[in-house]
């Protein structure tokens, strides 16, 4: 246990908190019927996920992420929220239980989009950026689905997460990727890729992306607790 804080400390992420086949199979059997919500239109018509291809939802909408409301209305989710070694990882690293926790379980679709296009429709997360909203907070998340860098794999860069200089702390929690490299270090990259169940616990004070899908369809969850 005190590996894994330290390894969060150091490196704002740790890497191998699986997910057992029962919990992933029930995770993604749920998010298979669940009605979606369009990321840029979170009260627009819902959609199931049968319904989009390459991108492209029955009604013509273009969907670069479908998302779940309320996740944790899943059993096996509530599982996860509440699994004991989970809840002392974040009490370690926190100093206390968290205050708020919230869920996210979103469909990302591969598609040829490009990237601009995803921009404008508030896929914002394919650029480099640190999360803000709290005095301390950590993600665990997970892959429902086999998840390489052509399906939306997550993207870090190791120990971002201290050491900012002011410049990239006033003003736009976005940077560029050469600005990150220059600043980090290229070396300091990490894409996290995996087979369903991979998990993975992360300070996302530090910089991180999400690879834009464009051969597979990534379902990932993501529980955040918050200081």
């Amino acid at each position: 246990m005190n590996g894994i804080i330290r390894s969060i400390r150091d490196e704002a992420v740790f890497v191998g908190l699986d997910l057992p086949p029962r919990s992933i199979e029930a995770i993604r059997a749920f998010a298979l019927t669940e009605p979606l919500h369009a990321i840029y239109d979170p009260k627009g018509p819902t959609f199931r996920y049968a319904e989009v291809l390459n991108g492209v939802a029955a009604d013509g909408r273009k969907m670069p992420i479908g998302g779940i409301t309320d996740p944790a209305r899943c059993p096996e989710v509530r599982e996860i929220i509440n699994d004991p070694v989970l809840r002392a990882i974040v009490r370690g690293y926190l100093g206390h239980a968290p205050r708020k926790i919230t869920t996210i379980l979103d469909w990302s679709f591969g598609s040829s989009m490009s990237d601009e296009e995803r921009r404008q429709l508030k896929h914002h997360v394919i650029d480099y950026h640190y999360d803000v909203g709290g005095y301390d907070f950590l993600y665990a998340s997970f892959y429902i689905t086999d998840t390489d860098r052509h399906s939306g794999a997550h993207v870090m860069i190791r120990r971002s997460h201290k050491g900012k200089p002011l410049r990239m702390l006033l003003g736009s929690a976005r940077a560029s990727q050469e600005a990150v490299y220059k600043e980090f270090g290229r070396d300091k990259e990490l894409v996290i890729e995996g087979p369903a169940g991979t998990g993975f616990v992360e300070d996302t004070s530090c910089y991180h992306r999400a690879s834009p899908p464009t051969r597979g369809d990534r379902l990932m969850l993501a529980i955040r607790f918050i200081n």
